[in-house]
């Protein structure tokens, strides 16, 4: 199965901070397979959800380190690219998250994060923290499971 067949039934994905990380830092095992999900996102196959605390998230290494080349990068692709909808934190959203802190024991980002892909009815929400995989308001897989699913 490859890539593209992988999201035949899937709509709509919410993705992790970490998957955003890997592609535009070439992460060595796991930047190849995440630009092949952005590309079926860029052509419109599937849409993905990011919430805000991503954007937050992925700007903060940039900027600490003064790398402003990849700061515009993260800042264009958060605000222009194809069918990527990020998403601000609603009051639906936060209470939510409360929740599945409560439940799960999770960090704060995290919850919202989920929070977010489970508040716009994601099919699937990938990341690379396994912890998040205990969570069972939504369908999760790691990037090694989707990269697994991909290459059978």
């Amino acid at each position: 199965m490859g890539v593209s067949q992988f999201f035949d039934d899937i709509q709509r994905i919410a993705m992790d901070t970490n998957l955003f990380i890997y592609a535009f830092e070439q992460h060595s095992s796991y930047g190849e397979t995440v630009k092949e999900i952005l590309e079926i996102v860029e052509e419109g196959r599937v849409e993905a959800i990011a919430s805000v605390i991503t954007f937050t998230e992925i700007l903060t290494k940039p900027i600490r380190e003064g790398d402003e080349a990849l700061e515009k990068r993260y800042r264009i692709l958060f605000s222009h690219f194809p069918n990527l909808f990020v998403e601000p934190v609603s009051v639906e959203i936060s209470e939510k998250a409360a929740y599945l802190r409560g439940k799960y024991h999770l960090k704060t980002p995290d919850a919202l994060i989920l929070a977010t892909a489970i508040t716009l009815r994601a099919d699937l929400f990938i990341t690379n923290d396994q912890r998040l995989s205990s969570v069972k308001e939504i369908r999760t897989m790691t990037i090694d499971e989707v990269k697994e699913a991909i290459f059978k």
